[in-house]
C-alpha cells in the first residue's frame, strides 16, 4: 500500500508498505479522506517530531472484520476515532468513558495515518450513510468543538466567546448559535479573514481582532459579562477569559502552546470571589462521533464552507505546503 511519511523536518514521502496485519477485535479499513489538523502541522514544521505518522482525522470504508463483538460489513462506510476507552474500567462501566483509565490512543500508537489501509480495534468505528467522505472527515475536530460546548454547559439564552477562529473554534460557534445562544463573540488576528469571514457567516454577531484592540477592554468599555468562554487558542488567553467572565461563569479551553507560553499566572482570588470555573476538555476519547455526524447531516455546519483544498495522497508534501503558506480552514488528503 501506499502511505505518506516524515522522513525529516518539513519532508514528507510517499512510500510503499505492506498492508497492517489485522488482529483479532480489529477492522481494515481502506480510508478514503483525512484533515490536517493543526498537531499535523506541529509535527511537520517543528524540530523533533515526536511521530512520523501524519493524519488522524480519517473517513474510509470496511475491508475486513475480525471482531465477533461488532457487526461491521464490507462496504460500510466509516469514521474513526482516534483513542478509544477500554469500556471495562470502573469509569466506562460507570457510564463515564470520557474518564477511561485506560485509553487506547491510535495516534500515539502510530495506527493511523495518510495511507491507504488502516487496521484499528472496531470499537474505534463510527458508521455513517448519506454524507460524502470528505464532509464526513469533519466530524473528528467536530467533536472535539461539541466536547467544549457539553463541558462548559453551553445552553440557549447565554452570551458566550469563542476565543480562536480555527476549525474547531469555528464549528464550537455555529453549533452554539443553533443550540440557540445569544450572543457569539469571535477573538482572532485581523489577517485571519477567511476565518473570519466564515465566523459572520456562521452568525457570531461581533468579531474581536486581538491584534488591533485588547479583548478586556472591548467588553469592559460595554460594561459586558459572558456566561462562558470556549478557548481554542493558546492558553496565555485564560488571563483575558477570567476577567471577562460574569458571577459563576465557566470557560473550557483546549488550546496548546508549545513555545514556553503554557505556564500562566492568574489570580485565584479573583477566581474564588467569583466563583468561576476553569474546565480543561480534551476529546479523548471522542464521545460525540454520532452527534457530529448527524449534525454534518443536517447542515449546522456546511461541509463546503469548512474545506479550503482537496490534494491526492500523492501530493500530500505539496498539501502541508499550501496549509502552511495559506489561511485554510481545513485542508483535506483524498486517498483514491
Amino acid at each position: 500500500m501506499k502511505a505518506a511519511r516524515l522522513k525529516s523536518l518539513k519532508n514528507l514521502e510517499v512510500v510503499e508498505m505492506d498492508k497492517p496485519e489485522l488482529q483479532a477485535g480489529e477492522v481494515l479499513v481502506r480510508v478514503k479522506s483525512g484533515g490536517i489538523c493543526g498537531t499535523d502541522m506541529h509535527i511537520f514544521a517543528k524540530e523533533n517530531a515526536f511521530s512520523h505518522h501524519l493524519g488522524h482525522e480519517l473517513s474510509g470504508e470496511v475491508v475486513e472484520n475480525r471482531s465477533e463483538e461488532y457487526d461491521f460489513k464490507q462496504g460500510d462506510r466509516v469514521v474513526i476515532d482516534n483513542a478509544t476507552n477500554c469500556g471495562v474500567c470502573k469509569f466506562c462501566k460507570n457510564g463515564q468513558p470520557e474518564y477511561c483509565s485506560d485509553i487506547r490512543n491510535l495516534l500515539m500508537e502510530e495506527r493511523l495515518s495518510f495511507q491507504e489501509y488502516v487496521a484499528v480495534p472496531a470499537r474505534s468505528l463510527y458508521k455513517f450513510k448519506d454524507l460524502s467522505f470528505q464532509a464526513a472527515a469533519l466530524a473528528e475536530p467536530f467533536t472535539v468543538a461539541l466536547e467544549m460546548i457539553a463541558t462548559a454547559e453551553v445552553e440557549a439564552g447565554q452570551d458566550i466567546a469563542v476565543f480562536g477562529p480555527g476549525p474547531i473554534g469555528l464549528m464550537a460557534a455555529a453549533y452554539a448559535r443553533h443550540i440557540g445562544v445569544n450572543k457569539i463573540y469571535l477573538t482572532g488576528r485581523s489577517h485571519s479573514k477567511k476565518r473570519l469571514e466564515l465566523g459572520r457567516k456562521i452568525g457570531v454577531d461581533e468579531i474581536i481582532e486581538v491584534d488591533q484592540e485588547d479583548t478586556v477592554e472591548f467588553f469592559k468599555e460595554r460594561n459586558l459579562k459572558l456566561d462562558r468562554v470556549l478557548i481554542t487558542a493558546p492558553p496565555y488567553t485564560i488571563k483575558d477569559a477570567v476577567q471577562i467572565l460574569r458571577f459563576g461563569g465557566i470557560l473550557t479551553y483546549i488550546g496548546f502552546s508549545f513555545d514556553g507560553r503554557e505556564n500562566v499566572e492568574l489570580n485565584f482570588n479573583d477566581i474564588h470571589l467569583n466563583k468561576l470555573q476553569i474546565r480543561a476538555t480534551h476529546a479523548i476519547p471522542n464521545r460525540f462521533f454520532p452527534a457530529a455526524l448527524e449534525n454534518i447531516k443536517k447542515g449546522v455546519i456546511n461541509a463546503e464552507d469548512f474545506i479550503s483544498r482537496e490534494f491526492m495522497l500523492a501530493d500530500v508534501q505539496k498539501a502541508f505546503e499550501f496549509t502552511l503558506d495559506n489561511e485554510t480552514i481545513k485542508t483535506l488528503i483524498n486517498i483514491d
